[in-house]
């Protein structure tokens, strides 16, 4: 039987250590801090759970980018040489680049 890489194993009791200190607490007040608190208790599962805390509560700014690329892929504009990606960081980051 082939072992599993260290990093699957560790993230894997994470998990389980979390769903067990899950069951056994009651629940944060703050989600954000209690992520910081434990960040040396759950080194691998602490970096995604803020990124997922932190996510924006409306879809207005997806919205905004998908419109954008609607613009920026529209017949008059499709001999352009630039990837889509760039024209779209450039054309959101704009006020940064002027």
């Amino acid at each position: 039987m082939p072992s599993r890489p260290p990093t699957i194993d560790t993230a894997q009791c994470e998990i389980n250590k979390y769903l067990m200190e899950l069951r056994n607490s009651p629940p944060a007040a703050n989600p954000l801090q209690f992520w910081e608190q434990r960040m040396h208790v759950y080194p691998q599962l602490a970096p995604l759970a803020q990124d997922l805390i932190s996510a924006p509560a409306s879809q207005a700014f997806v919205e905004r980018i998908f419109s954008v690329c609607g613009l920026l892929t529209e017949d008059r504009r499709n001999r352009t040489t630039k990837s889509l990606e760039m024209r779209l960081f450039l054309r959101l980051n704009a006020h940064i680049i002027s």
